[in-house]
């Protein structure tokens, strides 16, 4: 038998192995008690004190489904509104995947077999088409542009699709990169993640999790430029100068948004927990945005037009001591400022490894695609300002978010009729006295139970159940 000192310094090896691993897997460690809210930074600096002021129901009943899905990579809205999800079905992306060259490692077990993509009717939630079977091995990123095209990224053949569903559902329109073959020269990727299409048809791709850089095409798929440079602590060549990690450096490029109106392309620079903005005209760098709130890692982001421009973001697992909830963000473009945050704040569907999100351009519906568990989640947009009501039945579903409803202001006033509110509602202050109450019991109760266990437990008695880790009950 080791003895305690070996098992130690085992334990720290195994700790450090698994961290190395963690730039090609998207796995996560125990989920942890959030902490509570705090102001954020922007760029290094104070946030606004503008409280925040969106805040969102959480829909559990989206969408009907008749089957398992595997890991949900990705999803977006086609162009009539419906939620598409790209899922894995029963392919993992496991240690064992890739070897020390990106090469992945299960070629012989064949494509997915099952559909992979699927369509979702935005109400109710019932399926309303299914494609993608024997296509892909290891499905990522997944963009529906303004000519509803579908571009697809595979972390596994290195490749980039564009299909037209009126051309064909198995035949792609272009497909980029050669299949299974990783590089990074201009005719090869290294396991890309996500697309980017401007209304002009040139598109982006980001170069992913070996390459970090950003590549632009023209609509015919010929590169126009590149930018970027790997900084994963893993991968760089360690000549970086002292201090944070200089702009257009990249840990694992993850997700793209669009920021027409202003000609910018943001990126979730995943690793580093940070968005970069930048030209879309000639990839010069243009703003970025950062909070100690979201944490050592971001996975997706996405932009929406409403209210001066705002950036919805969403962290995930991280493994660092100072552990951040895992939530969603959203971040005013103008100022930095964090004006609201979403998570189902649901026990049976809590945040674990969310991956990517989509956002209706008006902001009224966020939809969260989840690695694991396996599942999209859907979230409504429900405050108004400080007289704000809400029905029993989005009560009942719970995911309010912290917000001031004071603060809100007048242009985003909750528009009842949207979401067919009833008669039957619960007004602001009934839940402050709801919330009193409950308090007052649950400290009695506490008292009770702590007055118990000083005065009558045994003296000669063992560990008790009180002394349960918190969280391996909840994991149970």
């Amino acid at each position: 038998m080791l003895p305690k000192r070996s098992l130690k310094y085992t334990g720290q090896y195994l700790l450090l192995f698994w961290i190395y691993f963690t730039h090609s897997i998207e796995a996560r460690p125990d989920r942890e008690t959030p902490e509570p809210v705090k102001r954020a930074s922007y760029n290094g600096s104070s946030f606004s004190s503008r409280l925040e002021a969106y805040e969102y129901a959480y829909v559990s009943s989206w969408p009907v489904l008749d089957r398992k899905l595997g890991s949900v990579s990705a999803v977006d809205f086609d162009c009539t509104g419906n939620v598409v999800i790209f899922h894995r079905a029963l392919h993992v992306w496991s240690l064992s995947s890739f070897d020390t060259e990106n090469r992945f490692q299960n070629v012989k077990d064949g494509p997915i077999a099952h559909h992979t993509v699927l369509k979702f009717n935005r109400d109710t939630g019932q399926i309303i088409q299914e494609w993608g079977e024997n296509l892909f091995y290891m499905p990522h990123g997944l963009t529906i542009d303004h000519e509803d095209n579908y571009w697809l990224t595979d972390v596994a053949l290195h490749q980039v699709f564009k299909f037209d569903l009126k051309h064909s559902a198995t035949e792609p329109m272009l497909a980029l990169g050669q299949r299974f073959e990783p590089g990074n020269d201009m005719d090869h990727f290294c396991k890309p993640t996500s697309v980017a299409v401007l209304k002009n048809g040139d598109f982006f791709v980001a170069d992913g999790y070996c390459n970090g850089r950003i590549v632009k095409y023209s609509p015919d798929g010929q590169p126009l430029l590149t930018w970027g440079r790997n900084s994963f602590i893993l991968t760089r060549n360690f000549n970086l100068p002292p201090g944070p990690v200089p702009e257009s450096f990249f840990a694992i490029p993850h997700a793209l948004t669009m920021v027409p109106n202003r000609g910018l392309l943001c990126v979730a620079d995943r690793e580093q927990g940070r968005v970069q903005c930048f030209h879309t005209a000639n990839g010069t760098f243009h703003s970025q945005y950062a909070s100690p709130d979201i944490g050592s890692r971001l996975f997706s982001v996405k932009y929406v037009p409403t209210d001066g421009g705002l950036l919805y973001i969403i962290n995930g697992p991280q493994f660092v001591i100072n552990v951040k909830p895992v939530q969603g963000f959203i971040v005013e473009m103008n100022t930095g400022s964090v004006v609201g945050r979403f998570q189902p704040n649901n026990l049976h569907h809590a945040f674990e490894n969310p991956h990517e999100l989509a956002v209706t351009n008006d902001g009224l519906e966020v939809y969260v695609a989840e690695l694991k568990p396996q599942m999209v989640h859907k979230f409504r947009r429900i405050t108004g300002g400080s007289n704000m009501t809400l029905s029993t039945d989005a009560a009942r579903e719970g995911g309010f978010l912290t917000g001031d409803h004071s603060a809100y202001s007048e242009r985003s006033k909750y528009d009842q009729s949207k979401f067919g509110m009833s008669n039957s509602v619960l007004t602001a202050g009934s839940i402050g006295i709801f919330s009193i109450v409950s308090t007052l019991l649950v400290t009695s109760l506490l008292v009770i139970l702590m007055a118990r266990v000083i005065c009558f437990r045994p003296a000669n008695s063992g560990s008790r159940m009180d002394e349960v880790p918190l969280r391996n009950m909840g994991d149970a």
